[in-house]
């Protein structure tokens, strides 16, 4: 990352850290900056919103019965160096 700007391709990697609020003073505000002057980022920004919202509000689903049981199966049979 420059040190007085961003592009596009730094907002990306930085939006989830954005959203999280967990950018350092200096880096928020150029994110910041940069959002006033990008659409596309912008745009991005709020997929992003969107999408983790549609999630937050998914039920959770339980694996089908027959999967559960190879997910079991498979932990039993691992070795137990490999276990915590």
């Amino acid at each position: 990352m420059s040190f007085d700007e961003i592009v596009c391709r730094e907002f990306a990697e930085l939006a989830t850290d954005y959203l999280d609020g967990a950018l350092p003073d200096a880096t928020l505000e150029l994110v910041e900056e940069h959002l006033a002057m990008c659409d596309w980022c912008r745009d991005y920004l709020g997929q992003i919103e969107a999408t983790s919202a549609a999630v937050a509000h998914t039920p959770a689903a339980a694996p089908a019965p027959d999967t559960l049981q190879a997910l079991v199966a498979a932990f039993r049979d691992r070795p137990k160096e490999d276990r915590p």
